[in-house]
């Protein structure tokens, strides 16, 4: 089998949707789940795409998410709610979550919703662009399980805490900015360790503290490293915050370490914000002036050995264009999982 298999990202989607309906997950939750998964892939972040499918699937046979949640509105304000998440799909949850924060910013300029006890969220940059895509703009995170020690410290606290920001343009791309506060997402170390592929020795530590390039030392072992260091941990702080404080879901330690993705327990908590631009001036020229922004940022002297300076956001919506001509590579791993897990469910894997 070839290293990675091209596939046209309908029949993917189409695929995952079944996956997740025959596990017991609703129609249109499977959708949706479908949907970001689908997105990740498409947009080259392909550790948070169809690779997370058996690790959900394993996590709704074991009873760690829940495909038929009693998902309940809290609180609820003009401009603020909070989202009990009954052990959900994350990625359903942050998604309604976003969606409400939208229809508030719409209605009185500013939206927020947390969003506690769910599950992975997937692609956290998929719920700004759905407020960007709409005119709005548009912030998400969540914190998660306890995986990274504080800056100078050796007890795993926090979680990569990944942090997400779109902004509408008008003829240029929405800027995009989708990071974790680690140095890379965990799921890159999960991915790899999948594939038996090195990793980075920036990436990660091993169990003496020193730079190690396999994943498998660096998730059951070691530790992951933030992004910028002490700054890095400031801004997952942040998220630590928003997302777990806020909502009154689990924070730092109280959330369990995760090792095993999908053979454990794994609690998000999701904060969710839309600001409306018209409430500051009208959305024509609130775009014109990003679009001048990032004309600005392309048109900097180049440095040495560099060929283009690319916004937040560009490289992905560049790998977007070509994916959806020329197919998604789906490594052979994976395609082994999703048509492994067809053929337990009673499925047909049409992924040609």
């Amino acid at each position: 089998m070839p290293d990675a298999t091209r596939i046209p990202a309908d029949r993917l989607s189409s695929l995952i949707a079944r996956i997740f309906e025959a596990a017991g997950a609703s129609p249109p939750d499977a959708e949706t789940v479908a949907d970001v998964l689908v997105e990740a892939d498409l947009r080259g972040v392909e550790s948070h795409g169809s690779t997370r499918v058996a690790g959900y699937v394993s996590m709704i046979r074991l009873g760690f998410l829940n495909p038929k949640p009693d998902v309940r509105v809290v609180r609820d304000t003009s401009t603020t709610a909070m989202l009990e998440g009954d052990r959900a799909s994350g990625i359903v949850v942050a998604k309604r979550a976003m969606q409400m924060a939208m229809d508030k910013a719409r209605a009185a300029g500013l939206g927020a919703v947390t969003a506690r006890n769910v599950t992975h969220t997937g692609l956290v940059g998929f719920y700004p662009m759905m407020a960007a895509r709409a005119g709005l703009i548009g912030v998400a995170m969540n914190n998660g399980p306890a995986i990274l020690p504080p800056f100078g410290g050796i007890t795993p606290t926090y979680a990569t805490n990944p942090f997400a920001a779109a902004f509408p343009a008008g003829r240029r791309e929405p800027i995009v900015l989708d990071m974790a506060t680690s140095v890379v997402a965990g799921g890159k170390l999960r991915l790899a360790a999948k594939k038996g592929a090195e990793i980075p020795d920036t990436w990660a530590l091993d169990r003496h503290g020193k730079p190690t390039t396999d994943p498998v030392e660096a998730i059951q072992h070691g530790f992951m490293q933030w992004a910028g260091g002490y700054k890095g941990f400031g801004l997952a702080t942040v998220v630590e915050v928003l997302g777990g404080v806020l909502s009154g879901g689990l924070f730092g330690t109280d959330v369990p370490p995760l090792k095993d993705f999908g053979r454990e327990p794994l609690a998000t908590s999701a904060f969710c914000l839309a600001i409306d631009p018209e409430r500051f001036m009208p959305l024509p020229e609130f775009r014109a002036r990003i679009d001048r922004l990032v004309d600005q940022v392309k048109a900097s002297e180049l440095a040495s050995g560099v060929d283009e300076v690319m916004i937040a956001g560009e490289p992905e919506a560049r790998s977007k264009a070509e994916r959806l001509r020329e197919g998604i590579p789906v490594s052979a791993v994976v395609v082994e999982e999703l048509t492994g897990l067809a053929r337990e469910l009673g499925l047909r894997a049409e992924l040609s």
